[in-house]
């Protein structure tokens, strides 16, 4: 399955709640201007390791397929992502992600990921450290 990045279109000037439906920025939660800085200044590479974890998972039969039984069923993944919201506190970088899934007969919602990064001060980078799942 191939991913494709999305970004959701509204303004969210009040960091309110993201989701498919309200199409809201995401929301970002940052201690300082520092924080926010490192995050963007290796945007680039945080996003482009997410992408690679999130395939890794949605690939992994042990943990996406289409059983009966199952959640998340890869047959229902459109593909599409967003980022819902990042966070940034004590050294990790906290960023929830979307997927879509088809599930209701139209594309919205369905799997949320949340893909965990520690911030090593001496080598001055983010290493990943895990990811959880979530229905949505």
């Amino acid at each position: 399955m191939q991913l494709k990045l999305i970004h959701l279109s509204k303004p969210n000037p009040d960091n309110r709640y993201s989701n498919y439906e309200n199409q809201l920025e995401p929301q970002y939660f940052f201690p300082d201007s520092e924080s926010r800085a490192l995050f963007e200044n290796n945007k680039v590479s945080l996003l482009q390791i997410s992408e690679d974890e999130i395939l890794d998972y949605i690939n992994n039969d042990d943990l996406c397929n289409d059983d009966e039984e199952m959640f998340p069923k890869r047959s229902v993944l459109t593909g599409e992502w967003y980022i819902r919201s990042v966070s940034f506190e004590d050294d990790i970088l906290s960023i929830e992600t979307a997927l879509l899934g088809t599930d209701l007969g139209y594309p919205d919602d369905y799997l949320g990921l949340k893909l965990i990064f520690i911030y090593d001060d001496e080598l001055k980078e983010f290493a990943f450290d895990g990811i959880n799942s979530s229905a949505l």
